[in-house]
């Protein structure tokens, strides 16, 4: 009798590697990943992989299917589920409370959340328990005001970021603590207050200046070492303090030379980059201004692109005559807007401009004029600026 053939068996970590692999959310669970997004006002594209729950409940669905398959790996891959929870889901008594315990990423997008968290975790001792490193809020509310009160307890948070910018409020700069490396948005330090607000793992931070800001333009002094992404937003100004050279330019004196990416958004203003920028970033690699750019960069200077607000401002006839042919090393233009069929979101002597000068011209997704230009079938008539579809 011969033999039956015999399947061999893998070792059960590899099983468990591979199941891992299967239920995974690289994008939707990286805490990182909004360290490298500067363009615009918004925080993070709405439309991005990073902030699109269909991603994660997709892999639920999946984890669901596979766990159907035997009963160890029914075992196995229970620990993984309430990765991702809306405290919304809570209220409305979908989940219980204590799965907060298992979330890596949580969401607060509703001001009747703080009374759930309120009776779930009464004592401070509880932040230990949380394994929660990214926390998304569509307005301040009780939880998040209680979880910045014992910020440093909660020692596996790295994210604190608004969904919606900063139109529903901004998070206290007391926030800044324990392992967080990305805050967005908030508030300018008080110019009243005596404190040093520091932090050694700060990487990306957004401040968002409110209106109060420009009868005081004084600062408390805040040092990040290894801060590399600052987004600067101000909506509204007195007419005549921009907030470049009266805050950022303070600020920026008060940090490590060590950023490489800067974007200040003011609205309705056009005063001139202070020329100081470049000394103070010079490892620079991106910036994002509303304000006019001014007198080129040194040419030693690394910074390779230039984000332009949109909708664009009056200057931008100056840019493809005197402005881009002078920055030494500028590689790329972002518009801070997204290709359309309909409306140019920049005007056509931009783009011939840059095509001469070997410049990649692309909107906020990164996508080039020649790369979307090629989906759509569109070309440019140079003469009229318009798109033209055959």
């Amino acid at each position: 009798m011969k033999d039956k053939a015999t399947i061999p068996s893998l070792p059960i970590e590899i099983w468990q590697t591979i199941l891992r692999y299967a239920i995974a959310v690289p994008v939707f669970f990286d805490p990182d990943f909004v360290g490298s997004f500067v363009v615009g006002t918004s925080f993070v594209d709405l439309s991005s992989t990073w902030n699109s729950e269909e991603v994660y409940w997709e892999t639920e669905r999946k984890r669901n299917k596979i766990s159907r398959v035997c009963k160890r790996w029914k075992n196995y891959l229970t620990q993984f589920q309430h990765r991702f929870v809306r405290m919304e889901d809570i209220r409305r008594g979908t989940l219980q409370p204590g799965v907060i315990k298992h979330a890596i990423r949580i969401s607060l997008n509703s001001r009747s959340d703080g009374g759930i968290f309120d009776q779930t975790w009464q004592c401070p001792l509880d932040y230990r328990d949380l394994s929660v490193e990214i926390i998304t809020f569509a307005v301040v509310n009780r939880v998040l005001e209680k979880m910045i009160l014992h910020v440093g307890a909660l020692k596996h948070l790295v994210t604190v970021h608004s969904e919606t910018g900063s139109e529903t409020g901004t998070i206290p700069i007391m926030a800044i603590g324990g392992p967080l490396r990305h805050l967005h948005p908030v508030q300018v330090p008080d110019s009243s207050s005596q404190n040093l607000f520091t932090s050694e793992s700060l990487v990306s931070l957004t401040i968002d200046l409110p209106a109060s800001f420009f009868a005081n333009v004084e600062i408390s002094p805040c040092r990040f070492p290894n801060l590399q992404t600052l987004r600067v937003l101000a909506a509204k100004g007195d007419g005549g303090t921009s907030i470049a050279a009266s805050f950022v330019v303070p600020f920026l004196c008060q940090q490590a030379p060590g950023i490489k990416r800067l974007y200040i958004y003011e609205k309705q203003k056009e005063e001139l980059l202070p020329y100081e920028i470049w000394d103070l970033c010079p490892h620079l690699e991106i910036i994002g201004i509303s304000v006019i750019p001014g007198p080129p960069p040194p040419t030693s200077h690394p910074v390779s692109e230039f984000i332009v607000s949109y909708p664009l401002p009056r200057y931008q006839g100056q840019l493809e005559t005197s402005f881009f042919p002078l920055w030494p090393h500028l590689k790329t233009i972002t518009i801070d807007a997204i290709w359309n069929p309909i409306v140019l979101i920049c005007p056509v002597p931009w783009i011939l401009r840059c095509q001469q000068l070997g410049i990649r011209c692309q909107d906020a997704h990164r996508v080039s004029w020649e790369e979307y230009s090629t989906e759509e079938s569109l070309s440019l008539d140079g003469e009229s600026e318009w798109i033209i579809r055959p």
